[in-house]
């Protein structure tokens, strides 16, 4: 069975839900017991489970990785298993003391949010005075290290308005690439429901955003908005652009949640499988889980979605629709596209 299910490329590993912030649109919950997150150990066996299996890019998420006393630890023991680490920070825990541990440990690529162009639109969504200039001076630190970041945006109606302003400072910071990520609202966030982009404003921004990559020096990329797929598929008739894949969960990408938990991403808190309970048998959860399988099989999709010419490379959101509609299966609410065009 393992030889016919694709193996994930790329893991999201929640190693902790601790965070000074208190970010609005965060699905984590910040307040979270940390006696109740992995210990040393159980992250390390986690990793070793994986390994054995397949030697995708591990991304050390939060709440914040670097409240972890023992994150390098954490990392050398990746970087021994000849993962590719890789982390996503605030950036308000990175000086230049921090960021020489982080790369004599082993850690490739950083990634840091900006939320918006200025301390203004940041500062309030992440609850937190003092978080964009943190941002910047993280991203600065990082790049006189010589190590690669991305830079992160979680877009809304809030701050839709500032996506070329947040581009044009990732390139300015220089970072390598920026990545979009749709906004899904979520059990914790749902008070955000009212911030995710309607139908019509999503399909602006995703052509806005196809632009922007062709026209950049930076790369671009779109998380949580799968249809960018079909916008990027119609433009590859073009040859303009390369393949680009809609949403991966579930398929080559995955998530582990600070407890042990197997999902298809950190937005859809529904879980495959507990890696502490089944002894760290990630391949057992990746290959049998009956979630997974239903996620995998685009074909019993609902509504649009279901009927879609393009469900076999976007897939839409699975966590959106859940949130929004209940049912994991139905169409992503925050698209209007009907099969041959848009409704």
């Amino acid at each position: 069975m393992a030889d016919e299910v694709e193996k994930p490329k790329t893991l999201a590993f929640e190693v902790t839900r601790r965070c000074r912030y208190d970010c609005l649109h965060c699905r984590a919950d910040a307040s979270f017991d940390a006696s109740e997150e992995l210990t040393t150990e159980q992250c390390k066996s986690i990793l070793a489970s994986v390994a054995q299996f397949c030697r995708p890019k591990i991304i050390l998420t939060g709440g914040e990785p670097m409240e972890r006393d023992d994150i390098y630890e954490i990392i050398r023991f990746g970087r021994g298993l000849k993962l590719k680490m890789v982390m996503a920070t605030c950036g308000y825990l990175i000086n230049k003391d921090t960021m020489a541990e982080l790369k004599e440990a082993g850690i490739k690529v950083l990634y840091f949010s900006l939320d918006g162009s200025a301390a203004e639109t940041h500062d309030k969504l992440r609850q937190a005075e003092g978080a964009f200039e943190a941002t910047l001076n993280a991203a600065r630190i990082t790049q006189k290290a010589g190590v690669r970041f991305q830079i992160n945006a979680t877009i809304s109606k809030i701050n839709i308005d500032e996506v070329p302003g947040i581009i044009e400072l990732a390139q300015r910071l220089g970072a390598y690439r920026f990545n979009a990520f749709i906004l899904v609202p979520t059990a914790r966030n749902e008070k955000t429901a009212d911030e995710i982009l309607d139908p019509i404003l999503y399909e602006v921004l995703l052509n806005e955003l196809l632009r922007l990559k062709v026209e950049s020096d930076i790369d671009v990329k779109v998380a949580c908005g799968p249809q960018f797929a079909r916008l990027c598929e119609q433009t590859r008739a073009k040859k303009l652009l390369g393949k680009v894949n809609g949403c991966m969960g579930g398929r080559t990408f995955g998530f582990i949640s600070s407890r042990g938990d197997v999902q298809i991403c950190g937005f859809l808190e529904m879980s495959a499988g507990n890696l502490v309970e089944n002894n760290f048998d990630f391949a057992g959860i990746w290959c049998e889980s009956e979630l997974l399988k239903k996620i995998r099989s685009t074909s019993d999709y609902k509504g649009n979605c279901g009927m879609c010419e393009f469900v076999g490379i976007c897939g839409g959101c699975r966590a959106r629709a859940y949130t929004i509609t209940g049912d994991y299966m139905s169409a992503d609410p925050i698209c209007k596209y009907r099969q041959g065009g848009m409704d």
